[in-house]
């Protein structure tokens, strides 16, 4: 602890008044909530270098933390989204031989989950949501190597793990073996929607890419946060969260108004949903196989992969 304070004071010069663990997301080797001696509150988010499913998160820090940065202070989306904190030579990040660092001004607030999101707040997420597609054609910088293309590596990985010998692999066997050909199914669908996709792709937004509800924050208003994803995308790449939300449908005709009659397009829709789906059974069984997982953390992850299977099944 003594560490990550000097770090602070050093490179961002934040004088720790106070300190304590706060909830990160999965991708945090740890998260904080910082109190300087100014009063002013912040969110510290903390990522282990070596692990190889948070490689993605660390190396694309420079690129979405700038543009995270100015959307936060348009005039659309000010005291909607997070706000990044600078170090004193104005890098969006500070590391050290293990960890990396990012710093972000704290949210008072309730997170309402994706289960308990309410109708009101998901009206007010699809705004927040055709703000940022409207707002970020206004970048007054290059940032296209944001830009999406739809490459899909993980169902290349997910198909060479079902032909392996996956069946040593106990516990997780037992979920993988009676649905691997269900599985291998869904990822040549997801495929062939990708191609579908490319062949009349439609002009690219910046998204957010996971905007659920265990992603927003209930303060005065609505505040967007966990913004690891964010990239320039069809509008889809973030409409396909409906299908988490309770009012998934009030979801997409809220932003199809404040889009000015936004037509959604329903074949990138069904892509996105279902690339979710396979890369997040594919990230949990990477984080099983490769990061050795405790007890708990072995039987969450047990749990998500079951579930993301069933929730694979159903769609196809």
């Amino acid at each position: 602890m003594n560490a990550l304070l000097s770090l602070l004071e050093s490179e961002y010069g934040i004088i720790v008044e106070s300190i304590a663990p706060a909830p990160g997301g999965f991708s945090a080797k740890a998260s904080y909530r910082v109190t300087g001696a100014n009063g002013t509150e912040y969110f510290i988010k903390v990522y282990d270098k070596s692990l190889p499913t948070t490689r993605f998160f660390v190396d694309r820090i420079g690129l979405y933390m700038p543009v995270l940065d100015w959307l936060s202070k348009s005039s659309a989306l000010n005291g909607r989204i997070l706000t990044p904190i600078a170090t004193t030579k104005g890098k969006h990040k500070a590391e050290t031989d293990s960890d990396v660092y990012v710093v972000f001004l704290f949210i008072r607030g309730e997170v309402p989950g994706i289960n308990n999101i309410s109708q009101a707040q998901t009206l007010e997420l699809a705004d927040i949501l055709a703000h940022l597609h409207e707002t970020g054609k206004k970048i007054p910088f290059e940032a296209h190597s944001l830009a999406e293309d739809i490459s899909l590596p993980f169902c290349e990985q997910l198909l060479r793990f079902l032909d392996e010998r996956y069946l040593e692999l106990g516990a997780l066997s037992n979920i993988i073996s009676p649905n691997a050909e269900m599985l291998r199914i869904a990822v040549n669908d997801c495929l062939h929607l990708r191609d579908s996709a490319r062949s009349g792709y439609t002009p690219l937004v910046l998204c957010h890419g996971d905007a659920h509800g265990n992603n927003v924050i209930q303060s005065e208003r609505l505040v967007l946060a966990d913004w690891e994803d964010l990239r320039f995308a069809p509008a889809e790449a973030d409409l396909f969260i409906y299908a988490w939300h309770p009012f998934g449908n009030e979801f997409l005709n809220a932003y199809s108004v404040a889009r000015n009659g936004y037509s959604i397009n329903q074949v990138l829709l069904r892509f996105y949903v279902l690339r979710r789906r396979i890369e997040d059974v594919w990230v949990d069984i990477q984080r099983l196989t490769q990061e050795s997982p405790n007890e708990a953390e072995t039987a969450k992850l047990l749990s998500w992969i079951r579930q993301g299977v069933e929730e694979i099944r159903a769609i196809i």
